[in-house]
């Protein structure tokens, strides 16, 4: 393309000129698309779900049997898994006849059995609903119907599973706590017949309040040195892992301490927080990095920080053990002084209130129990049921589907317009053609319809003319159509000749020539040399084109004699000169050279025979005198010459005419080749007055009154 600023009526345009590419690839598109999308249509699937409200219960034997089960707790997170899990799942399978029911166990142990659990279970989905107590429960299948079965039937079952599970708790429950009070009637009845021999052996042994209180002071401060010294070995053996790790280099070590608000519990969160930074670091950099070396600076002040209060550490505790030492011994004195009879009757003693304490609680759960084991608990009531989908989840909006590949086709149709028009080697513009070969273009031929003009022709001509002679006739736009578009273009291209050639000296012979083949070459030359002689000028039409010569049919003439023989030296050239009269006696007839205007003004020299040596023909001094001559006895002389990119014989022929005029069919040939022609010509030292642009279409937009031209 040319390379002009494009406004917004150039981009119309283009898309204009693309339309069917644009429509082509929007059609594939959208085909493609519903191939597609009918091709990888899936099979539709249906959900449907249920709602359950989970209410846990809050009464006092409640209570009771989550202190005695071993179940954390019934949140709603851990309902949610629960609904999914085996035994409710079982209770579905069973009762759509997916397994069947009261399985032995080694049934229940089955790939099969269990591949039946597992598949069922895929399709169901549980979850909480926002910030309530109410579960959801999904479940998707291909059957509408099926998915509301199956989605009531996991709400009942998970109801069902949720009776049973507390009940079951509450049996087992009661018989633990009937074992324990067995054991406890016994071990109590054994404490309290151990407490009576005792005392009848022993009789009354009196222990003083002072000796109880020494005694669990005793304990207690036992305990308390058991603490202290463990502690200190904990903090030895820290300080002894911290000093091994310095010597190996490692970083990662760190304290583990039970005290949670002390000092080294603040420093173990400081270095743990330093090591995690390192590691961050290193995976990014190296350990040799500035930033990681500054971090394993702050390690090891922080490691010797925590060193030094282990110390510290050991050092309060070591004088802590030293004290309770001291109270330990000085308790111990006073525990050997006692009554061993009235030490061992204090013990007795409470084993049998403790056992008795026991006994009486376990006794108010036994009877709670028994209350709540005559009625059923329920915590799971349904809600909604769920009801059969009237869609698919997964169906497919078609109507978006077809404006997507629509939207998706026109947008890649333009695209392609564009890039097409992008790479395009041909010149389609007259702006295009004038910037690239910087020659004006003189003439623009429009595009035509054989078939048409044919029809016009035939309007004019006697009803008894043949086809044939129709179609040579045909070619003769400004004898025969002189009121179409095409004769206006071709006289327009007689007008910028005239004013092109004004000024410049004593132009009278003119060279049409192309740069490839069918590009309307003779057609032109013949209608402006109609078209000059229409307007009073005396025309000589020459045929150069020894080759492939067409004019002397255009006019129904012989080709013999003509150019050849003249520059043989056959003949001279006056007597090879076709005047009206032959046009009268040739096939044209009297009758339609007297009808037409302006044929008394063109005479015709023609190709004459084919010579075997056209080019050296051409080359000839010979040729140059005839040219001189015939300047000098006519207003202008016209030669048609063959195509200059095949064969070399117009570019002999250009350097002996006053101008030469490059005829291009606009889109046949890419620039390439028509900038290689025109480079041909002015190397021959050959004056290119111009171009004529022919089949051209042209387009014109009454909204801003702006003319352009573009090719098919």
């Amino acid at each position: 393309m040319a390379q002009y600023e494009l406004n917004v009526l150039d981009y119309w345009l283009i898309v204009k000129k693309r339309k069917y590419t644009i429509a082509a690839t929007a059609a594939m598109v959208i085909v493609a698309t519903v191939a597609l999308t009918q091709f990888l249509k899936p099979v539709p699937v249906y959900e449907a779900s249920a709602r359950v409200k989970f209410d846990r219960t809050s009464t006092v034997a409640t209570l009771l049997l989550e202190s005695l089960s071993t179940e954390g707790g019934n949140d709603l997170a851990t309902q949610s898994e629960v609904i999914r899990s085996f035994p409710v799942i079982e209770r579905v399978a069973a009762q759509f006849k997916l397994v069947p029911a009261d399985a032995p166990p080694d049934v229940r142990r089955s790939a099969s059995y269990l591949t039946a659990i597992y598949a069922l279970q895929q399709r169901i989905k549980t979850g909480q609903e926002g910030t309530t107590n109410i579960l959801k429960i999904s479940v998707t299948v291909e059957n509408p119907d099926r998915a509301e079965q199956l989605a009531n039937a996991v709400a009942e079952a998970y109801r069902q599973e949720n009776i049973s599970s507390q009940n079951r708790i509450v049996t087992e429950s009661r018989k633990f706590v009937e074992e324990q009070l067995a054991l406890l009637q016994g071990k109590l009845a054994d404490a309290e017949e151990l407490l009576l021999r005792f005392k009848e052996k022993e009789g009354q042994v009196f222990l003083s309040e002072e000796a109880r209180v020494a005694l669990e002071t005793f304990t207690k401060l036992e305990s308390e040195y058991d603490h202290a010294s463990r502690l200190k070995d904990e903090a030895v053996k820290q300080i002894a892992a911290f000093q091994e790790a310095g010597e190996e280099g490692r970083i990662g070590d760190r304290i583990f301490t039970e005290e949670p608000a002390s000092v080294l519990s603040v420093l173990n969160t400081k270095l743990t927080n330093l090591q995690q930074e390192r590691a961050t670091l290193l995976i990014n950099y190296s350990s040799r990095h500035p930033q990681v070396k500054e971090v394993d600076r702050k390690i090891a002040y922080l490691r010797s920080d925590i060193v030094r209060e282990l110390e510290t550490k050991i050092k309060s505790l070591s004088d802590r053990q030293a004290a309770l030492k001291e109270q330990i011994d000085l308790y111990r004195g006073r525990y050997f002084g006692f009554p061993k009879a009235a030490i061992e009757l204090a013990r007795m003693e409470r084993e049998v209130k403790v056992t008795a304490d026991l006994y009486a609680t376990l006794k108010s759960k036994h009877q709670e129990l028994l209350v709540k084991g005559s009625q059923q608990i329920q915590e799971v009531t349904l809600i909604e049921p769920a009801v059969a989908p009237a869609v698919a989840m997964n169906v497919q909006d078609n109507a978006l589907n077809l404006i997507v590949s629509v939207l998706m086709g026109v947008v890649l149709g333009i695209v392609l317009a564009f890039a097409r028009e992008s790479f395009d080697t041909s010149i389609g513009t007259i702006e295009g053609v004038e910037e690239f070969l910087k020659v004006p273009v003189l003439g623009v031929i429009p595009q035509f319809d054989d078939a048409i003009l044919k029809k016009e022709t035939a309007a004019v001509l006697p009803p008894d003319t043949s086809p044939d002679m129709v179609e040579i006739l045909s070619k003769l736009v400004c004898l025969y159509s002189p009121k179409s578009v095409l004769a206006e273009g071709y006289r327009s291209l007689r007008t910028n000749i005239q004013f092109s050639v004004a000024g410049r000296g004593d132009f009278k012979t003119l060279l049409f020539t192309s740069a490839g083949l069918g590009e309307g070459k003779t057609t032109t030359v013949v209608n402006v040399a109609l078209a000059m002689a229409q307007d009073g000028k005396r025309v000589l039409l020459v045929d150069a084109d020894m080759r492939r010569p067409v004019i002397h049919s255009r006019f129904g003439l012989q080709r013999e004699p003509g150019m050849s023989e003249v520059l043989t030296g056959g003949i001279q050239w006056k007597d090879a000169i076709r005047t009206v009269t032959d046009l009268m006696i040739g096939t044209l007839g009297v009758d339609r050279v007297m009808s037409a205007p302006g044929l008394d003004n063109l005479h015709i020299l023609t190709s004459g025979k084919i010579p075997g040596n056209p080019s050296e023909l051409l080359d000839s001094s010979k040729t140059t005198e005839l040219v001189a001559d015939l300047r000098k006895s006519y207003d202008i002389v016209l030669f048609d010459t063959p195509p200059i990119l095949p064969i070399a014989d117009a570019v002999s022929m250009s350097s002996r005419a006053d101008g030469t005029i490059l005829v291009y069919q606009v889109g046949r040939i890419g620039r390439t080749a028509l900038k290689r022609t025109k480079f041909l010509l002015e190397h021959a030292q050959a004056k290119v007055l111009g171009l004529v642009l022919t089949n051209v279409r042209s387009e014109v937009t009454p909204e801003y009154g702006y003319y352009r031209y573009e090719y098919r």
